[in-house]
């Protein structure tokens, strides 16, 4: 075995020679477009000018509905749980237009997140609607695996939104129009329009309403 794969190395590493790193990027960016396009093909509407980077973790395509120019780094996941542990839900994600995500982003939804148009937003960002279960003196004791998840609201997002790093969006949250969340911020509650906000929990750090 250690031999043969010596030989592939041996075999790549003159390929290498053969094609310039043009072609090998030509080529990567081809295989996206067709994965993106066979991705898109998943979806009631068909999303224009869809691009995502693979690998991708998709479930519930069904309760999603993602408008054009979307794109996504590699590692995305979207997640819409419509059953766990034999509870039932009904969710749903909606995405506006030219909506760019950075790798590592990660999407749950079993109530309802609203993400509005022109949303940018860093890596490793987490959006969820739901919690995996209450905190409470019942589900404390169960095997965290076997707890219920649990919604306390909705999760929406308002026009032009900028999101930086490792950051989080909880449940039960509206952030507005023309906001800036800092890296590795952690919303827990509503962001009025026209705001910077940061830290854990998150709190306004610049006022553009204020003149």
């Amino acid at each position: 075995m250690k031999k043969e794969f010596s030989t592939v190395k041996k075999i790549c590493k003159a390929l290498s020679y053969l094609y310039p790193e043009f072609i090998i990027y030509t080529l990567k960016e081809i295989h996206k477009y067709i994965y993106s396009a066979k991705i898109a093909r998943k979806f009631d509407e068909y999303p224009e000018g869809m691009i995502i980077s693979s690998p991708l973790s998709l479930k519930g395509y069904s309760y999603m509905h993602i408008d054009r120019d979307f794109v996504a780094g590699k590692n995305l996941i979207l997640e819409c749980w419509d059953e766990y542990e034999s509870q039932k839900y009904t969710p749903r994600l909606v995405i506006g237009e030219n909506v760019h995500l950075g790798e590592n982003n990660h999407i749950g939804c079993i109530n309802k997140v609203i993400i509005g148009n022109n949303l940018l937003t860093g890596r490793n960002v987490y959006i969820s609607d739901h919690y995996h279960g209450k905190i409470d003196s019942n589900d404390i004791y169960k095997v965290p695996i076997k707890r219920n998840l649990y919604s306390k609201g909705s999760v929406e997002i308002g026009n032009n939104v900028w999101i930086g790093d490792n950051v989080s969006i909880m449940p039960n949250t509206k952030i507005g129009n023309n906001v800036i969340i800092g890296a590795n911020a952690v919303v827990t509650k509503d962001v009025k329009d026209n705001v910077v906000v940061a830290g854990v929990p998150a709190k306004v750090v610049k006022d553009l309403n204020k003149k």
